[in-house]
């Protein structure tokens, strides 16, 4: 009892001037001492925290505590000469504002007192002296929010270095670029047409080969271990903050924070951020007409020529305030207590892990052909794929939700690229060159599969389009690529990404092989050496059985059976990708960022009692502090 008897003494001031307006007075304040024993926090945030007392009542007490007057930016706002002496997500982050400058003294609006050290450290020798005040942190939100949006925005859209950016991807050059490779082309179709055949059953066989081998090694991979079901040895929970960006999402959102309400966690540990576009009317006015729990909340991004989710997220996080970021889709339903074996796997990992994603799965699996095939497909990439990559420390292609991240390793990287489509992959291959690892998950989250053709075919060349980005921006400098992934990880990102689009580009060329494989003569090519054809149709067989193979093994660890009369049908879903690479093609030089968004809760309402036979657990016991 020693760290609680130490809390009440440390705090027996704060704790009488908050008790007078505590909600329920000494059973409150002894619940929120032990919490404190446990977790470490503030009293005062943790009181506000488990809404035991509310803003007013806990700066009035802090006031009162420091001899600190309260001030009222919306009465008294800030000065305006002051906005541009510091950044305003330094401001954000630590909860000040630079309010009054008189004589030789600057007046600094802070949250807390103790807080003055800090701000005082980060200001330096920016004014002689200083004096403080206090005031609410809403208030400071606001005001960076109103004066500092267009600062902030302009900074969302280039936290990552521009090395490291696909941003330089844009305007004319890329279609420059795209114009004289397809005049390149269609001069060597004119030209040299036998050389040009000759050169493409070349690079698809490499591809094939290679992805094979990649897809091979990974099925004799053992799935790695995870951590066992123990307390944190730190045995403090930290605070996790999660971003949901919204667009056009408002028929969806009621059931979202339904999903977010079930989430087991501490909620003065939990911070839902819901992310929502400036021009976004629907999604805004609906969320302005509901009432949202105490910790969750409302980011609204200011409007701008780039409208992508890495860039609604790199100005979200800004007003973040968790250790942990993790991020999930709008149709998501995760496993409520995914959060805590995620920090479970953060607290039992080293300092080189930087993120852990999660496994993700559908709700809607049995809709239609294409939502089983695309079923299967998702148990390969994250029952196979993902945990093979893991267990032998190559590069992940991390999914865009579902995903958790130090804060400071991502802060330190620079974010998000707001510039890539596929923001999730780039990240992946980011944090791997810089030396960091990702680890996987097997909790679960549970989404709407893409169950129509053309939505389908727009989502994937979404993504086709961003695996091309990434591959163009971090091959640049090839050289340092391969230096900083060795030369292993340096082969396994060109299979992931050249790799998977070749794979689809191809089909058109590929996909007649079947009929030479039952004797159908085909002419075209004929200018194809024998010795040099027969081998892209075995590799080309090869790699069609041994995706069955992978298929079975995802649907065997996936635990459902009944999907195994569909694995075969798998060899007329993968065709369908074609579209969706020349699709992606032809957007990476005329439109590269242009977000093909994809619809959410088409057909989730009459799964939900899918989604909640699919996320029904025992959590009696994951309740180790007062949600």
């Amino acid at each position: 009892m020693r760290p609680l008897a130490g809390s009440i003494r440390q705090n027996t001031r704060l704790q009488n001037l908050l008790l007078r307006d505590a909600s329920d007075a000494p059973g409150d304040m002894f619940k929120a001492l032990a919490v404190q024993s446990h977790q470490g926090q503030p009293l005062s945030d943790l009181l506000q925290g488990l809404n035991f007392v509310d803003e007013t009542a806990r700066l009035n007490a802090a006031a009162e505590q420091s001899a600190l007057p309260v001030v009222d930016l919306h009465l008294a706002p800030p000065s305006p000469l002051l906005r541009g002496m510091i950044d305003p997500a330094i401001g954000i982050k630590h909860r000040f504002v630079l309010w009054q400058f008189v004589g030789n003294t600057l007046t600094v609006a802070l949250t807390d007192p103790d807080r003055i050290e800090a701000v005082k450290s980060l200001l330096g020798d920016t004014a002689p002296n200083y004096r403080f005040v206090l005031t609410r942190r809403s208030a400071i939100l606001h005001h960076y929010t109103i004066h500092h949006r267009q600062d902030l925005s302009k900074a969302a859209n280039s936290h990552t270095p521009e090395g490291m950016s696909c941003r330089s991807w844009s305007g004319l050059r890329p279609r420059l670029i795209g114009a004289a490779l397809l005049a390149a082309l269609i001069a060597a179709g004119i030209f040299a047409p036998q050389v040009l055949l000759v050169g493409l059953v070349m690079w698809i066989f490499c591809a094939l080969l290679a992805n094979g081998l990649l897809k091979g090694a990974m099925m004799m991979s053992k799935k790695p271990a995870l951590p066992p079901p123990t307390i944190p040895r730190r045995h403090k929970l930290p605070k996790v903050s999660i971003l949901l960006p919204l667009l056009r999402e408002e028929d969806i959102v009621d059931r979202l924070i339904e999903r977010m309400s079930a989430l087991v966690y501490p909620k003065q540990l939990l911070e839902i951020c819901l992310v929502y576009e400036e021009n976004d009317s629907a999604t805004k006015n609906h969320l302005a007409a509901r009432r949202l729990p105490y910790w969750m909340r409302k980011i609204e991004v200011p409007a701008d020529t780039l409208q992508t989710k890495p860039r609604a997220m790199n100005y979200a996080l800004d007003f973040c305030s968790g250790d942990v970021i993790g991020i999930y889709d709008a149709e998501d339903a995760p496993e409520p207590d995914q959060l805590h074996k995620v920090v479970r796997i953060f607290d039992q990992a080293d300092e080189s892990v930087a993120c852990v994603q999660c496994q993700l799965d559908f709700y809607n699996s049995a809709t239609n052909w294409i939502s089983k095939c695309f079923t299967i497909e998702y148990a390969i990439l994250f029952r196979v794929m993902l945990p093979g990559l893991q267990r032998w420390n190559l590069p992940v292609p991390l999914g865009g939700t579902s995903v958790f991240f130090r804060r400071d390793i991502l802060e330190k990287l620079g974010r998000w690229d707001a510039h890539n489509v596929t923001e999730d992959a780039d990240l992946g291959i980011r944090l791997y060159r810089a030396g960091y690892r990702c680890l996987w998950s097997d909790a679960t989250t549970y989404e709407e599969a893409n169950f129509r053709v053309l939505p389908w075919v727009r989502q994937r060349s979404r993504w086709l389009k961003g695996f091309l980005q990434t591959w163009i921006t971090h091959m640049r400098h090839p050289l340092a690529l391969l230096r900083q992934t060795g030369p292993i990880g340096f082969l396994v990102f060109q299979i992931q990404m050249i790799g998977t689009f070749t794979s689809f580009v191809a089909v058109p060329l590929v996909l007649p092989m079947w009929l030479y494989t039952f004797g159908v003569p085909l002419p075209v090519y004929d200018a194809v050496p024998t010795d040099l054809f027969t081998m892209l149709v075995v590799a080309f067989v090869s790699t069609e059985i041994l995706l069955l193979g992978l298929g079975a093994l995802a649907v065997k660890r996936r635990k459902t059976p009944a999907f195994y009369s569909r694995l075969p049908t798998m060899l007329f879903y993968w065709p369908l990708g074609a579209f969706a690479a020349y699709k992606a093609l032809w957007e990476l030089f005329v439109h590269p960022s242009y977000w093909d968004k994809t619809s959410h809760g088409i057909n989730d309402v009459e799964h939900q009692e899918e989604i909640n036979r699919l996320t029904a657990h025992m959590a009696e016991t994951l309740n180790e502090a007062p949600n």
